[in-house]
């Protein structure tokens, strides 16, 4: 895979999002999650979210996060990608759209590369033990940089209300992308 270095390979802005902060007392995932959805209809493909749940390119997110939010989280527990990628595959089969998640557990680089220089964002887990000033937390990256000297960063949105926030792309364990598949259904 090249790439240039000492240079942000990066997506479409994600200020669009900026405003879409996860509210006190309501955890990070489902609110990635909706962000990374968000982006796929309006930049990749409208047919990834159900008719009638969010117009493409508009400011609203509230009835995407609540009808990610029982599927993705109907615990109030921290989630990890394995809980991520199943909720999201229950809702694209709840609502027979043709998308599947998938989630890494470990490790963040080459997934998110790949995506990216693909077109496409990807949603990472940030873990305090890895040195995460978020401490454990959900974000979608939409830009990497890796510098001559080999240190390697992301660019993301934070959901907190920063929408380019720089981090150290160590702090990454555990990815969330999505794939398009194709229909199995007999006409």
């Amino acid at each position: 895979m090249e790439y240039p270095i000492d240079q942000w390979v990066e997506l479409e802005s994600f200020e669009r999002y900026r405003e879409w902060k996860t509210p006190r007392g309501f955890l990070c995932g489902t609110y990635a999650s909706s962000v990374l959805l968000a982006y796929w209809q309006d930049q990749i493909d409208e047919g990834c979210l159900p008719n009638g749940l969010r117009e493409k390119d508009s400011s609203q997110n509230e009835e995407l996060i609540r009808a990610l939010q029982p599927v993705l989280q109907p615990v109030d527990f921290p989630t990890v990608p394995l809980q991520i990628s199943m909720g999201l595959n229950r809702f694209f089969r709840r609502y027979r759209i043709p998308y599947r998640a998938r989630g890494t557990a470990a490790g963040t680089w080459q997934r998110v590369t790949k995506r990216l220089l693909a077109g496409e964002p990807v949603m990472i887990g940030l873990l305090q033990l890895l040195g995460s000033s978020y401490k454990n937390h959900w974000v979608v990256v939409h830009g990497f940089m890796e510098t001559a000297d080999g240190q390697r960063y992301y660019k993301i949105h934070d959901n907190w209300g920063k929408s380019a926030a720089v981090i150290p792309a160590e702090w990454g364990n555990g990815t969330i992308s999505l794939r398009k598949v194709k229909s199995t259904a007999n006409n």
